[in-house]
């Protein structure tokens, strides 16, 4: 049984490497294989099993996305608000509809969409009628950063847009949810922190602001914030004793009843009671794996069935694979079961047993189960995030009881007692709001110590995966191996952590939407030009890629950061960056980017051609125009200068403007790229740095036309047109003072050219 739920589990996992889906035939194919497979190779019957389902999940998932014509033009949609929200957030909401103009679907979708004005206080369970702007899901590609469009994915997300002001827009059915009307009431009272508290009682973490979520990850406490695993693995016990506890008093007095068996009674009334938890959280998939695994356990126990812990989690795996698939393609699935998986090793590995038992041996067994969580998560939390958190294990030692044992206890308590006795609810909550306070003051002094994380650089997923392999062996009982082998797995990482030698200078073109930012690095030393945009909500290119990136590199400081000119899809997030990186250099039209400027970094030529006089121009002709070159090789970035400044150059620099790497100017606006500036420059790549489906149509297809026009008549091969719109990040390595070719890689096709991340 095991094997064969591993074969399937093995198969769907594999999932997650395909760079495409198989194709129909191909699956019909494996299907008759199935049949002809099924009695003499069971195994790998199951394995093709598990690439069926997946594949045709997939499949289904390409068939429910939008048409062009529906993401082409506004339509009218119709469905149920299934997010919560609230009025002082940004209106942003997921909407399950179920008709799309006049048509009514077969089969419901998921939208995600916000509203700058909205009518109306917009809550969980409304049903609307809205005229929205949609697109197909898209996200920023980089090699670091939140992959939103991944996430999109493994949510059932077919389509993002935003909501026009618009008469069509109408209110339906005012009904909201009973978790937003609890939400609603938390919200009424007057609690300090109420982002957390709101966290904690229904698993929205839509208040939580960035610094703490700065706080959660350097603390390591992002499990005990939301409801989860952990809570629900609480409740259940303290329900289970509560009614054996209460159906003994009831049973010892009732003769007729002595025959009830009073386990399979507590645990069925603690599966109702923890599915009641469950609703709280809006039913969210870390907290329906807790109950699936909780239900399989309550079943085996109902039924004498004693299986291995093993079997239990393929088994529940494997009921996850088929009942929510999308999951495994979203981190918090493989946190969580990895989670689990580990803890399940320390108890077989450090088994308790019953004789022993006391409260020092509660306690070791807890502080060894948070010191091996720790050791063994390490690899997969520095593989995504990039850190470790040296002081996780101590504070989650202190953590883990006393949000368990005593802030959810009174938040679940004055939950109930919300509805009918309101003024006690509002007096635990005020002792919940009042110890999340003390919490938070001394976890805000210890996380500064310098030594309570680590940052990291980035390391193949290979890497991380042999570290893994050891650290597990290294707790496993000797087999009559030597250790001293083990430590072979770890020179991989060892090596990554040594001082590179490279000589190579690197150029990464960033994915930042309607926007620039360029990345010039070498020696762990870097270059900006131009930082992105920030937007009213808060949300900023720093944060969302410059800083993740910088820090995947092992970046510490910024040498220069050069800002083209003022307007904010090139300048919006600067004070973002200058907040989370130390900037030796800012560089502006105001100061030193000016025509003639000239300077060496780690022997470089770093040159500005442009402008002469910013006060002379609009704000996209002053533009600094900057040259990057070695002996060898350049790389020109013009920012956003129209055709009569490219005049102006060619007639000033011509030859000089010559470079293998062009940013093409104003994001492929029809006003520049002249013909006569393409080959003066004569590039041999060409970056449009644009947004997905972006309003003004960049690049436009005349100005396509005419690189590739004059391409055509260059004799220099290969060449190629890059947009981020399409390719992701776009990277370029150059040998330095070399004539060896340019290495080019961009995120959708070589970085992380899963079929999931790029539909």
């Amino acid at each position: 049984m095991d094997s064969k739920l591993f074969s399937f589990i093995a198969a769907a996992i594999s999932s997650l490497v395909w760079t495409n889906l198989p194709s129909i035939f191909s699956l019909l194919l494996l299907l008759v294989a199935v049949f002809l497979f099924a009695k003499r190779f069971i195994h790998l019957a199951y394995f093709f099993i598990g690439i069926i389902w997946m594949a045709s999940v997939g499949h289904w998932q390409y068939s429910l996305q939008l048409s062009s014509e529906q993401t082409s033009k506004p339509i009218i949609v119709l469905g149920e608000v299934i997010t919560l929200n609230h009025k002082d957030q940004q209106v942003r909401f997921n909407l399950k509809i179920s008709q799309i103009n006049a048509n009514k679907l077969k089969l419901t979708r998921i939208i995600r969409v916000s509203w700058r004005h909205p009518s109306w206080l917009v809550q969980q369970g409304q049903v609307v009628k809205l005229e929205v702007k949609l697109k197909p899901p898209n996200g920023l590609a980089n090699e670091a950063g939140f992959n939103y469009q991944q996430w999109l994915f493994s949510k059932g997300i077919v389509a993002t847009g935003y909501v026009k002001e618009s008469s069509e827009s109408e209110l339906l059915q005012n009904v909201i949810t009973s978790r937003q009307a609890l939400l609603n009431k938390l919200l009424n009272l007057d609690l300090h922190h109420i982002s957390w508290v709101s966290a904690l009682t229904v698993g929205y973490r839509g208040l939580l602001k960035q610094e703490d979520w700065m706080l959660v990850q350097q603390s390591g406490i992002a499990h005990l914030i939301a409801i989860s695993g952990l809570h629900l693995a609480m409740l259940a016990s303290a329900s289970y004793f509560l009614f054996v506890w209460v159906s003994a008093g009831v049973v010892s007095r009732i003769y007729r009843l002595h025959k009830v068996n009073l386990h399979i009674v507590a645990m069925t009334l603690t599966t109702l009671v923890t599915f009641w938890y469950s609703s709280l959280a809006g039913f969210g998939l870390p907290t329906l794996r807790a109950w699936l695994m909780l239900t399989i356990a309550a079943l085996l126990f109902v039924n004498n069935r004693n299986i291995r812990v093993s079997r239990q989690l393929l088994i529940g795996f494997s009921m996850f694979l088929i009942l929510f698939p999308l999951s495994i393609y979203g981190l918090s699935f493989w946190l969580s079961f990895t989670a689990v998986a580990i803890i399940s090793f320390i108890f077989w590995r450090w088994p308790v047993k019953k004789a022993d038992f006391s409260i020092t041996t509660a306690f070791f067994s807890m502080w060894r189960i948070q010191l091996c969580l720790t050791f063994l998560m390490l690899p997969i939390v520095a593989w995504q995030f990039s850190y470790v958190s040296i002081i996780s294990p101590f504070i989650n030692l202190i953590a883990v009881p006393f949000v368990t044992l005593c802030l959810l206890p009174l938040c679940l308590l004055a939950t109930l007692l919300l509805w009918v006795y309101p003024d006690l609810a509002k007096v635990l909550f005020g002792w919940v709001d009042y110890l999340i306070g003390l919490s938070l003051g001394t976890l805000n002094k210890v996380v500064v110590f310098p030594w309570s994380s680590i940052d990291l650089p980035a390391m193949p997923f290979v890497v991380w995966g042999l570290l893994f392999i050891a650290m597990i062996l290294l707790l496993l009982p000797k087999f009559g191996v030597s250790r001293k082998y083990i430590f072979l797995l770890f020179l991989p990482f060892f090596s990554y952590l040594l001082e590179s030698r490279d000589t190579d200078w690197k150029v990464d073109v960033l994915d930042v939407g309607q926007g620039t930012s360029v990345l010039i690095t070498k020696n762990l030393k870097a270059i900006i030009y131009d930082v992105g945009a920030s937007y009213p909500s808060g949300f900023n290119m720093a944060d969302s890629v410059l800083l993740p990136i910088l820090k995947s590199k092992g970046i510490k400081e910024v040498d220069v950061v050069i800002v083209s000119h003022g307007d904010n899809d090139h300048a919006g997030s600067l004070s973002f960056l200058l907040q989370g990186v130390a900037v030796k250099k800012v560089m502006t039209t105001a100061d030193l980017c000016r025509e003639g400027y000239h300077f060496k970094w780690q022997g470089l030529n770093i040159g500005v051609f442009w402008p002469d006089d910013p006060v002379k121009y609009d704000d996209n002709n002053s533009s600094c125009v900057v040259k990057v070159s070695d002996e060898i090789h350049a790389v020109l970035l013009p920012g956003d200068i129209d055709k009569t400044i490219e005049r102006v150059l060619v007639e000033k620099y011509g030859d000089n403007l010559n470079a293998d790497i062009l940013l093409a100017p104003h994001h492929g606006s029809n006003t520049s790229s002249s013909v006569a500036f393409i080959e003066a420059v004569n590039p041999q790549y060409v970056i449009f740095s644009q947004g997905f489906m972006n309003r003004w149509q960049f690049p436009r297809k005349e100005v396509i036309e005419r690189y590739q026009h004059v391409f055509q008549d260059s004799q220099m091969l290969p060449q190629e047109v890059f947009a981020t719109s399409e390719t992701g990040q776009v990277s370029f390595t150059l040998n330095f003072n070399s004539a060896s070719p340019i290495k080019t890689k961009t995120h959708r096709q070589d970085m992380y050219p899963f079929w999931y991340a790029n539909m």
